[in-house]
């Protein structure tokens, strides 16, 4: 059943995908393509206000600093080239963020005062850059063997700053617990699934893991306590077919955005998800949304559920209503402003404890200094479908 109209198309060019979608509602929608331009949207008609040239390349992320989507104005974008940061209210340039290896950048997250950056494998090397977002010379620490491929995904933890995870191709989605100093010490949990498109949290102690092959599981986390005894994974397998789709979009707060591509008829299906189980029986179908082309992201605002956002490989972002009312859907997996202590240690003083981060006023540039990194045999996997960028 077709649950949403057509508002507004505002068209990039067919040749420019619209990869990520970003809020800020004080400003606009965020959009990054894949020419390298981030653009600020109109909420009501979509089209540009204003356009940031952040690269020559792909925006192969973007996240708004701090995940202040109510009035944040610095927004990040991941690259070729570095990692960059932008005051979309005077569209100045504040930071570019390089590493010593000039690994592309493909991966990020900003909370708790920190933004954190994934690369792609240069050599031997695939690295987690953490920053202090009031200073951006050097990074507050780096992660550089605990993956072995490309690192597609990153999310701090949004109720526990010293815990953050990333998934990368070679498989795995490794758990860090900040407080540890030494890298050996600080991976806590290391999920061996597949190569991962896209992983992060569902609810404070359970992680979701969703595969290039179009496999999805959920997991576990473990605490100090338990660490011999990690539940088996809820593992749905390949879901193409039980969830009638060709890719997933993406996992969103109270619903899973999946897709057809042009050998089928081009839907996109927001598919409700609660209590880790899908409802297939009253999904939401929107035909050819973004025509023969893959719907890269979905944006559903807190206060509009009856308004839906999606861009896509066409080159369009696109501005829908729903037929049925609002979709009601949460705003967050759970209510982040209760800080927790999700790895069950007792109370010690977190070692990373930042106050409010400061305005940044001037610009800076990051290197940091190389590592000896120990060789691991490469877990090889085929993306089926696209690749990030």
């Amino acid at each position: 059943m077709a649950g949403y109209s057509l508002v507004e198309s505002n068209s990039f060019g067919a040749e420019n995908w619209c990869l990520k979608l970003q809020p800020s509602y004080k400003h606009g929608l965020l959009t990054g393509l894949s020419n390298g331009e981030i653009h600020l949207l109109d909420w009501t008609t979509g089209k540009s206000s204003q356009k940031i040239k952040a690269s020559e390349t792909a925006i192969n992320d973007m996240k708004v600093i701090g995940s202040d989507f109510a009035a944040g104005h610095l927004v990040s974008s991941a690259s070729i080239d570095a990692v960059k940061v932008f005051d979309i209210r005077t569209n100045s340039r504040i930071a570019k963020i390089q590493n010593e290896a000039n690994s592309p950048f493909i991966s990020l997250d900003s909370r708790h005062g920190l933004l954190a950056c994934g690369t792609e494998l240069q050599g031997i090397d695939a690295a987690v850059h953490i920053y202090d977002i009031r200073k951006w010379d050097t990074p507050l620490r780096s992660l550089i063997d605990s993956h072995h491929d490309d690192i597609t995904c990153i999310k701090f933890h949004p109720s526990d700053v010293n815990v953050l995870l990333s998934g990368s191709t070679d498989g795995y989605t490794n758990i860090y617990d900040l407080k540890q100093d030494e890298e050996e010490d600080a991976l806590h949990q290391v999920i061996n699934y597949a190569s991962i498109h896209s992983c992060g949290w569902l609810s404070p102690k359970r992680v979701y893991t969703l595969s290039h092959m179009e496999t999805f599981a959920i997991h576990e986390l473990n605490d100090k306590s338990d660490e011999l005894k990690e539940p088996q994974p809820l593992d749905f397998g390949d879901i193409r077919e039980a969830w009638n789709c060709d890719y997933v979009v993406d996992v969103y707060p109270g619903l899973i955005a999946t897709g057809k591509t042009q050998e089928s008829s081009g839907e996109l299906r927001l598919l409700p998800f609660n209590d880790e189980k899908i409802n297939n029986e009253n999904c939401i179908v929107i035909p050819h949304a973004h025509g023969d082309e893959v719907v890269r992201d979905i944006f559903i605002p807190a206060q509009h559920s009856d308004m839906l956002y999606s861009c896509g490989e066409d080159g369009c972002v696109k501005i829908w209503k729903s037929n049925q009312g609002p979709l009601n859907t949460p705003e967050n997996f759970w209510d982040y402003s209760k800080k927790m202590n999700v790895l069950g240690e007792d109370d010690r003083e977190a070692s990373v404890n930042l106050e409010e981060p400061l305005i940044i006023q001037r610009e800076s540039v990051s290197t940091r200094p190389r590592k000896e990194k120990h060789k691991k045999a490469k877990k090889h996997s085929v993306k089926s479908r696209f690749k990030p960028y």
